[in-house]
């Protein structure tokens, strides 16, 4: 009987605890190996829609899969891709995010942000910075690319630890030419604390 109680209440306890976020979390890396698939419908679309507008900048016969990346034409297709995903058809458009802007977020411990490039990159090497501004809470940051196949690849990671601790980490990616890059940040930790950060590719 007597320990039936104590499991019980070992039970209770650590429900408690769970629930409230006072115990410390465990590792993040085995539950968010994998790079996320929830978007892939909307990538295939920003894919679509960056070769259809390459073609309208390419002469006939040129060839469009390294024609799209020189920079002239690069540099005309891009403001088409951002205007067309303000509209959510790419995923939300307040989380797209381009090269040499910075977008901000600030996350409770469980809470899940995507944020992906408008259009396939032009460089072959990529350096993802998220900086850590303030709050108690950790996060796991993944680093994914995705080709015209949908075939994703984890290229990247960046651990935040659950600590007030503030700074960058930053990832230099390679191979990416011709491939959207999507970023995950997933937060841990207190359920009172937060994480609060500003995320640029460059």
């Amino acid at each position: 009987m007597k320990k039936l109680a104590m499991t019980s209440i070992f039970g209770l306890a650590l429900a408690i605890a769970f629930g409230f976020g006072f115990i410390p979390s465990l590792d993040q890396s085995a539950s968010c190996a994998e790079c996320e698939t929830d978007n892939l419908p909307g990538i295939k679309k920003a894919f679509e829609a960056f070769d259809e507008n390459c073609q309208k900048q390419l002469a006939a016969g040129e060839d469009q899969k390294k024609a799209c990346f020189v920079s002239n034409t690069y540099n005309k297709i891009l403001p088409v891709m951002k205007a067309l995903g303000k509209d959510n058809r790419f995923g939300p458009g307040d989380r797209i995010l381009l090269v040499g802007e910075t977008q901000s977020g600030n996350l409770i411990a469980g809470a899940n942000r995507a944020f992906q490039t408008v259009a396939p990159v032009d460089k072959d090497s990529l350096t993802i910075e998220l900086n850590k501004l303030d709050g108690g809470n950790g996060a796991l940051v993944k680093i994914c690319s995705v080709d015209e196949s949908g075939t994703l690849k984890r290229v990247g990671t960046l651990n935040f630890g659950e600590n007030n601790d503030t700074g960058a980490g930053k990832a230099t990616i390679t191979g990416v030419q011709g491939k959207i890059i999507r970023i995950d940040v997933a937060s841990f930790g207190g359920a009172l604390k937060k994480f609060k950060y500003t995320l640029s590719a460059k």
